[in-house]
């Protein structure tokens, strides 16, 4: 016991002699000898335990077991039999911005049609707690980072969490990433479609558990993510037959992700008489400053390698690949395409500034890459779909990558009698039934959409079928593959320049006069409108007349200018600095040949602003084009009616021969209290003010060419025995849906579709206000085209017979049933029609009450006249006392 005491106390005063030395300052002395052996023991024993854990699976590594890794700017994981993946967020992501572009890749046929652009926007990943949220990031609205405002703007603008996703596992253990389950992210319905069709009746909802990943790929600066989702349907109502079932359709969405990259690249202010897309926002740095609003243009940073040289190569080219799934024949033409906007900016002093290269068989690189700007030939049956979206940096406009995709049914529809071509005809059908408007909410999505490719497919048809009946021309001859080959180029140029930053510019078409759209001498150099950003028609002489180009195949006054305005070098500092340079190029607006306008002004106001029309005179030229169709349908069955062939080719040939009578009907009415519309600003060349009122010979002019080419009972002139062999397809075909009912052609709905359509356009509640408003527009000595004469006019247009006293055909008893709604919902209406229209419409209806009672009682009529008539007298007269209850 002694010998134990004494031990205890012996270590009992070395451990107060060391703490003593450690607080004085002093180092201790070297353990002894059995110490220093047992922490040689500790160390490899701490050594093995961490070798241990080592060969220990992390969490994160168990998450990830059995799936595939897909690196790149994002990294996925894929397990192939489960179609799941996981994504895989650093830590340096987390909170950093970055752009995302959303895609239909492919539609239902009916709301949305495939391929368009819908969505994009910046957006970044939160963390929080255990989740991380999918965020878009406001961007519309700014200050300075050293402006007192800054917090004031954090304050009083919100980001919007568009979606979570709950983390999976542990962090990574070294690199500290995180893992989510990336359906909640993208497998959504992100434009909301499901509840806006729900509140218009359609009963559609998002059906999650039919959603799923299609493809995911990933490239350094970008991450693809393609999804498709499920809409499930009631049933309850039948919808199309785009749709097989009613009950169900499916969507094709693609996510690009991608980096916006870092550059020297400066701004450009956007000026509004020159159309580029743009990116915009509210600058609160000054509020001092006449609008909050600073607009850039979307622009390649295209800079002079030589600065000092008036034609130099650019620092760093624009340059497109084209894929190698493009067939070797049409090459040629898709670079034709791409490189004639070269001339545009040699203009500017740019040499080669944009560069084609073909992509090699054994390609070890993707087009999906965004470091690859490419061409791509795509395979989407029933389209002509050609798209050319780019990625712009949402802070500043600079475009950093682009795609043109084409559909290989554009060139189909050159060489094959082609069954889908009937497509005009199934949509006159279905617009008699029920129009069913995209709400404002999804119309947004679709607003930069571009349909130049399925229209110039049509057009194509259309001319190919016309040419071919003259007889002077052949398909398969080397003028006929010069056609194709330069309807390609067209395309190919026009969704080029919307990755160049040009929007649409439907009044380009008006710069030549109807003569000089046929003169080669100007066209070929001139092109046949202003502008390839415009949707320009195939160029069709009648016989007799010089033959113009057919094709938009050079660029047009306008593309020069506009060019010029968002690319040309400016020395300056700051994007304010350049106005000066820019207001000069800009003002120049109001020449003739520059003429712009755009999606937004194609709708309504302004009749010079058209798809799909030719000349300064766009009645003069659906005259002519009516006279082209009537060539056309006059020579149908001895042109195409050959032995052997089938008479399908007939109904081909006789629906483009309607659809150029259902394009006159949807434009003409817009002279009826239209106005042309200038973006001029004030104090630019010429004078003009910004409307310009129709005249009033012009609007009498349009109405008298509707009731001549549209209403009138000699309007269409259809031999009898040609509607006898406009057989439907008795082929099986790949189709959506089932085929249409009725085996023969539907006449009558298809002429009543094009005539209501004219006469929707004439009874416009915003048509009818502005008549109402138009003679305070006019000079004194005009006299006005008013709302009366307009109802006159067309009720003694459309009821012509009843004032003859004769019988009346079974097309114009369908336009007098038309008519007669019109005039009721009028008359039922005050809240959405000026009340001089609802005066009229009951004067209408008192009128015809009269002079259809008048003949019932007098006039020597058929049997189905009279009970048509009858029939008519008996709801006008319940309109009318219904109309007094009301008011009373």
């Amino acid at each position: 016991m002694r010998n134990i005491a004494k031990v205890l106390f012996t270590l009992f005063l070395l451990t107060f002699s060391v703490k003593a030395q450690v607080i004085a300052g002093e180092t201790p002395p070297a353990p002894p000898p059995d110490t220093e052996m047992n922490a040689e023991e500790t160390k490899e024993n701490k050594e093995k335990v961490n070798e241990e854990k080592k060969e220990e699976k992390s969490a994160f590594e168990k998450a990830i077991e059995g799936y595939k890794k897909i690196e790149g700017l994002f990294t996925f994981y894929f397990k192939e039999d489960e179609n799941k993946y996981l994504l895989e967020i650093k830590p340096e992501q987390l909170d950093k911005v970055y752009l995302c572009n959303v895609f239909l890749e492919a539609g239902d046929g009916y709301f949305f049609d495939s391929g368009s652009m819908l969505d994009n926007f910046p957006f970044y990943f939160h963390k929080i707690g255990k989740k991380v949220q999918f965020i878009q990031k406001n961007v519309a609205y700014r200050v300075a980072k050293d402006s007192s405002l800054s917090k004031a703007i954090e304050r009083g603008v919100s980001d919007s969490i568009l979606a979570s996703s709950n983390l999976v596992g542990e962090p990574h253990p070294e690199t500290q990433a995180i893992l989510i389950e990336p359906n909640p992210l993208f497998i959504r319905d992100h434009i909301n479609l499901g509840f806006e069709l729900s509140r218009m009746g359609a009963g559609f909802s998002f059906d999650p558990s039919e959603s799923y990943f299609k493809e995911v790929k990933s490239f350094p600066f970008n991450s693809e993510i393609e999804v498709v989702l499920h809409f499930r349907g009631s049933g309850a109502e039948a919808t199309s037959p785009a749709i097989p079932d009613s009950r169900s359709f499916q969507h094709r969405y693609r996510y690009s992700l991608a980096v916006i990259p870092e550059s020297d690249y400066k701004p450009r202010l956007a000026d509004d008489r020159v159309g580029h897309f743009l990116t915009m926002y509210q600058d609160y740095t000054d509020l001092t400053k006449e609008t909050a609003y600073v607009r850039y243009v979307n622009r390649w940073n295209l800079k002079k390698k030589f600065p000092f040289e008036e034609l130099s190569v650019p620092e760093k080219p624009i340059v497109f690949w084209i894929e190698n799934t493009v067939p070797e024949e049409y090459r040629d033409a898709v670079r034709d395409g791409i490189l004639e906007w070269n001339k545009a900016f040699e203009r500017i002093g740019f040499k080669n500034a944009i560069e084609v290269k073909q992509m090699p068989n054994d390609a070890d690189w993707d087009p999906a890459d965004i470091r690859y700007n490419v061409i791509q030939w795509i395979v989407m049956p029933g389209s002509g779909y050609a798209v050319g979206p780019s990625w712009a940096n949402p802070y500043t406009g600079e475009l950093y990558a682009a795609d043109i995709r084409l559909a290989v049914d554009f060139i189909r529809s050159f060489a094959m009698d082609w069954e889908e071509m009937v497509a005009p005809l199934r949509n006159n059908e279905s617009a008699i039934e029920a129009d069913r408007p995209l709400p404002e909410s999804l119309r947004k999505f679709t607003i930069n959409q571009c349909a130049y490719g399925d229209g110039l497919m049509r057009e194509a048809n259309f001319a190919l079928s016309y040419l071919a009946s003259t007889g002077d021309f052949d398909p398969n001859s080397a003028e006929g593959k010069k056609f194709i080959m330069d309807g390609l180029k067209d395309l190919v140029t026009h969704e080029v320049g919307h990755t160049l930053g040009l929007r649409h510019n439907f009044k380009a078409s008006i710069i030549h006069s109807l003569e000089e759209v046929h003169n080669r001498s100007i066209t070929d150099r001139e092109g046949i409108s202003g502008s390839v950003m415009d949707y320009n028609v195939v160029n069709l002489a009648l016989p007799g007349q010089r033959q113009g180009s057919y094709w938009q195949t050079t660029l047009g006054t306008y593309d020069y200018w506009a060019i010029e305005y968002a690319y040309k070098e400016i020395k300056s500092e700051t994007p304010e600095d350049e106005l000066f340079e820019l207001e000069k190029i800009a003002k120049r607006a109001s020449e003739p040949k520059l003429a712009y306008g755009t999606d937004e002004d194609a709708w309504g106001l302004d009749p010079f602003v058209n798809m799909w029309d030719l000349s300064s005179d766009p009645i003069a030229y659906f005259r002519h084009r009516i006279k082209i169709a009537k060539e056309l349908m006059n020579r149908i069955e001895s042109q195409f009616e050959k032995p052997g062939k089938r008479y399908q080719k007939l109904r081909l040939v006789f629906s483009n021969v309607m659809a150029q009578y259902s394009m006159a009907a949807s434009t003409v009415p817009k002279f009826i209290a239209g106005m042309e519309h200038n973006r001029f600003h004030i104090g630019d060349p010429g004078e003009k003010l910004p409307y310009e009122p129709v005249s009033s010979a012009k609007q009498r002019e349009a109405l008298k060419f509707l009731e001549e080419n549209i209403f009138a009972k000699d309007a269409f002139n259809i031999p009898p025995r040609l509607l006898n062999k406009l057989a439907v397809e008795r082929f099986p075909v790949f189709r959506v849906g089932p085929p249409p009912e009725r085996r023969d052609f539907p006449l009558h709905n298809f002429i009543l579709s094009i005539q209501t359509n004219a006469l929707y356009g004439l009874y416009n509640s915003y048509v009818l206000n502005r008549l109402l408003d138009f003679p305070y527009h006019l000079e004194a000595d005009e006299t006005p085209f008013t709302m009366a004469e307009m109802f006159s006019r067309l009720r003694n247009a459309i009821w012509s017979e009843v004032y003859a006293r004769e019988n009346i055909d079974s097309f114009r008893r369908n336009l007098q049933r038309a008519h007669l709604r019109i005039l009721t919902n009028i008359l039922f209406n005050t809240t959405s029609y000026p009340e001089d229209a609802v005066t009229l419409a009951r004067e209408d209806l008192a009128e015809l009450s009269r002079v259809i009672g008048s003949a019932i009682r007098t006039a020597s009529l058929d049997t189905i006249t009279r009970a048509h008539l009858e029939e008519t007298l008996s709801r006008i007269r319940s309109a009318l006392s219904a109309e007094v209850e009301r008011r009373l």
